[in-house]
């Protein structure tokens, strides 16, 4: 009974999330018409740019506790209205239910909090239709 206690102790101080979920997480940017796209963090840095269509790898945490990372996309073509997307986050499946499943409490509080497998995007796939500007005197208003 003395081994399996030893051998169990180590997987209650674990979180769910952090074994099964990574701190990264691929994002899929289309827009038509194909457009520069560039992708800013909560913390104001460029963290990827390029043209659409093209998947790129976010991390998901900034590494503080609950550090959760947002993300903000801005899609541009030459004779269309830009467009800003967030990519926002939320708790995964495995963090809400696999904790409850595994009964990982300090996983929860403790090892989760502050490994970005507990968050996943809300969406994983990014589709925008870009606007053609308007012709006329109110095309100043597009870049």
């Amino acid at each position: 009974m003395k081994r399996l206690l030893t051998l169990l102790f180590p997987l209650l101080l674990t979180g769910c999330a952090t074994i099964v979920g990574d701190d990264v997480e691929r994002v899929s940017i289309e827009s038509t018409p194909n457009a520069s796209f560039t992708i800013t963090d909560n913390h104001g840095q460029v963290v990827a740019s390029g043209t659409t269509p093209q998947t790129i790898t976010l991390k998901k945490s900034d590494g503080s506790y609950f550090g959760k990372m947002n993300y903000t996309l801005m899609l541009k073509a030459e004779g269309y209205n830009s467009s800003i997307v967030p990519l926002s986050m939320r708790f995964s499946r495995w963090y809400t239910f696999g904790n409850i499943i595994f009964f990982g409490v300090p996983g929860w509080l403790v090892v989760d909090p502050f490994f970005g497998g507990m968050y996943t995007f809300k969406q994983d796939k990014v589709k925008t239709y870009l606007r053609p500007c308007p012709r006329g005197p109110y095309n100043y208003m597009c870049s």
